[in-house]
């Protein structure tokens, strides 16, 4: 079952181009995905009532064009169906009917006590449309043997968290353009986006940031005690 969700970029979402934040850009990803799960029956309030809460485990974001400030765009999604526990949600973005972005993501439900991921499945089979226009989600990593520099640290403050207590999902990929910088951002475009979490970040946890490159790709690292958080690639011409 497609979900469909028009809306209209505002001033607040978009960057000094004009152009919509990528940050933001997820946030509407975000929040279409809770909209299709509640049609299926699986929404926040119904998980929250049985101890459970959906995360966020993948994200792939391919860009052929940013919207700006103003445009009227459509933002869609699906149901893909399940590998293993993870339930994959593919959307597409569209203004008229030029296509601006595919993006697919993977999602799982875990335990409110204990963090455990549930294997039942939870969405009726009806409600999965398999596709194939981007592959499923694989886990992002930096490359074997490059080079990751300190980037400087960050403290998890009450504007990175949400409702289950732990940093958005949407906030990383805030903090990896913030350390992209201003120069490099205004010569380089970005057109793919790649996201791994793989630790939640909880309120007065330091995260400490990695940079790394690779030809057109940047590599973004989180860790939070050593142990590493997530992992961003982010593709740029």
């Amino acid at each position: 079952m497609k979900v469909s969700y028009p809306f209209t970029v505002q001033s607040f979402e978009t960057d000094y181009r004009r152009m919509i934040k990528p940050a933001s850009l997820q946030c509407r990803i975000q929040e279409l995905a809770y909209l299709a799960s509640g049609a299926g029956g699986a929404s926040y309030e119904n998980l929250r009532a049985r101890g459970l809460f959906w995360v966020l485990n993948r994200v792939h974001i391919h860009m052929d064009e940013w919207p700006l400030w103003g445009d009227e765009v459509q933002l869609q999604t699906w149901c893909r169906g399940r590998t293993g526990p993870l339930y994959q949600r593919h959307f597409l973005l569209s203004r008229g009917e030029k296509v601006l972005m595919k993006a697919t993501t993977s999602w799982s439900i875990l335990t409110m006590e204990g963090r455990n991921i549930v294997r039942e499945l939870l969405y009726p089979d009806d409600f999965m449309e398999p596709d194939d226009l981007l592959p499923y989600c694989v886990k992002t990593l930096p490359p074997a043997g490059m080079t990751m520099t300190p980037a400087g640290s960050h403290t998890v403050v009450y504007s990175d968290l949400d409702s289950n207590n732990h940093v958005n999902n949407c906030t990383y990929l805030q903090w990896a353009m913030d350390l992209m910088g201003l120069p490099y951002l205004s010569a380089h475009h970005l057109s793919d986006i790649r996201i791994g979490y793989y630790r939640e970040a909880h309120p007065d946890e330091r995260i400490d940031f990695f940079l790394g490159e690779s030809g057109s790709d940047r590599y973004v690292e989180g860790r939070v005690g050593g142990e590493r958080s997530f992992c961003i690639q982010m593709t740029f011409a």
